[in-house]
């Protein structure tokens, strides 16, 4: 007989039967999706404004982006090279 107990040996079919059922369960336990079509969103906004604000944001993250300080030694994330035929 083995020392160990038996409820500790999970076998690989163990294993895919449990996380097979994970998704199934978090279906039954999720709540179901409200009827109906979805509400627009409510925006007292003109396009001009939205659009003026977009500008903006580009601006301040443009804004901040060059206080950062990189080093001329850092490399680039990738090597742009053309495609020769």
């Amino acid at each position: 007989m083995s020392s160990r107990p038996s409820f500790t040996r999970f076998t690989r079919r163990k294993w895919v039967a449990l996380v097979a059922a994970a998704p199934a369960l978090a279906q039954v336990t999720s709540k179901p999706p409200p009827q109906g079509a979805p509400a627009p969103p409510v925006s007292s906004a003109t396009p001009e404004e939205r659009a003026k604000k977009a500008l903006d944001d580009i601006h301040a993250t443009s804004e901040r982006l060059s206080q950062i300080e990189v080093p001329m030694d850092v490399e680039p994330a990738f090597a742009f090279s053309a495609l020769r035929p």
